[in-house]
């Protein structure tokens, strides 16, 4: 059930203009960016009205797994629906916006790729990772921590291991 509230932009969007959605999930839609900041710039947004990221708890957790992975989802079929490569982690920021630097207030995530192309405000200040803006990973570990939720990995002995080098006859160039 979602719940919406009356003259949000994102409520009106996320749950009856159907023809901006991109990809829809049960809990969230996925749109455009109206000022796209990179060429891949898209917004993961809760069809349930909640106002900002502050106010999520340890029960919105699934909400925030399910905004990223169809936020992906999408972007990994558009990147292949143009030919490109598929995404790699060092050039996507997905993540929010932090109070003061809300613009409007309905919980909004935004996917960015590649990062590269941020301008420099953007990259420097807008969306870098810190006090204005925190990457879904940051939220979600938090969010845990405050609840006293174990990390799930916490008792699996391969959770820090590195990924072994290649021998270098294994290696062709």
């Amino acid at each position: 059930m979602t719940t919406a509230v009356s003259g949000c932009k994102f409520c009106d969007i996320a749950n009856y203009k159907k023809d901006l959605h991109l990809r829809e999930s049960e809990k969230c839609v996925i749109i455009r960016d109206i000022k796209p900041k990179t060429p891949h710039h898209f917004l993961a947004v809760s069809k349930a009205h909640i106002n900002k990221p502050t106010d999520l708890t340890a029960a919105d957790i699934p909400l925030l797994v399910d905004m990223e992975k169809t936020g992906r989802e999408y972007l990994r079929a558009e990147l292949k629906a143009k030919g490109e490569a598929d995404t790699v982690e060092d050039m996507l920021r997905v993540g929010f916006h932090w109070p003061p630097l809300i613009t409007v207030n309905h919980l909004h995530m935004h996917i960015l790729y590649p990062i590269s192309e941020l301008g420099f405000f953007s990259r420097h200040l807008t969306f870098r990772p810190g006090k204005v803006f925190r990457t879904t990973t940051e939220v979600i570990e938090e969010l845990r921590k405050e609840a006293k939720i174990p990390d799930p990995l916490q008792n699996n002995p391969a959770k820090d291991d590195e990924p072994e080098a290649l021998p270098a006859h294994a290696v062709v160039n």
